[in-house]
């Protein structure tokens, strides 16, 4: 089986390949809306696995939430060499793909935060009790409601929190829930091979490039404006 996986809703371009049981892959922190390398480094990371795009099976791409002009560039990428090569796309979600990479470090609940900025974050909640699973839906809102939100699914629980933005609200956090604990961002490093493992793992939601489209949270911000006469 031949994976290729891409994820570009953050600032940091994440490309992985498998190859049978060899796994490949890329990272670049790039200055915001600095997306053109995307082909250059799949290209690259084809030639260094020495894999041809056509004998790809399955194309992987993060549609959301995060960065409008990011997922749209990843999402026109996969979308372009699905259909030229006539494979099925599966998707995924940027806060599924955290809470996957550290499934291994939390026996109870975890609640991702990313920034998205104007003083909201995206969160969602998972657990991992007998199998790891998400409990909530995805959410945007400001961290006061987040967090409103999440004491009414329980107190009662160790809660783990990870993402960008838990740092940034830190004090917030532990005022609501001081015994929980802050993992911050260290799920990052591991959000490359979570995206073969998600892929592999949902097989069966596989779609083809017609049906495949950004996860958008800020609707009102997606949609084409009328010009002031």
């Amino acid at each position: 089986m031949k994976i290729l996986a891409i994820d570009t809703a953050t600032r940091v371009i994440r490309i992985a390949l498998l190859s049978g049981n060899k796994f490949f892959s890329v990272e670049k922190d790039l200055k915001f809306g600095e997306y053109e390398g995307v082909l250059l480094l799949i290209k690259s990371l084809l030639g260094k696995a020495k894999v041809k795009i056509e004998d790809i099976d399955y194309f992987g791409v993060c549609n959301g939430p995060g960065s409008f002009t990011g997922m749209r560039i990843g999402l026109s990428v996969v979308k372009a060499l699905a259909y030229s090569f006539k494979k099925p796309i599966i998707a995924y979600k940027s806060l599924d793909l955290l809470a996957w990479s550290l499934k291994d470090d939390f026996s109870d609940l975890l609640c991702v935060m990313q920034d998205a900025r104007r003083g909201n974050v995206y969160s969602a909640v998972y657990v991992n009790s007998r199998n790891f699973r998400r409990i909530s839906s995805y959410a945007l809102t400001d961290v006061k409601q987040m967090l409103n939100r999440l004491s009414k699914i329980s107190k009662q629980h160790k809660i783990y929190f990870c993402g960008d933005a838990t740092l940034d609200y830190k004090d917030n956090i532990e005022k609501v829930f001081p015994e929980s604990s802050i993992i911050g961002n260290k799920g990052y490093r591991l959000t490359s091979k979570a995206m073969i493992y998600w892929i592999k793992n949902n097989i069966g939601s596989r779609v083809s490039s017609f049906d495949v489209s950004p996860f958008y949270m800020y609707p009102k911000d997606c949609q084409v404006r009328k010009p002031v006469e």
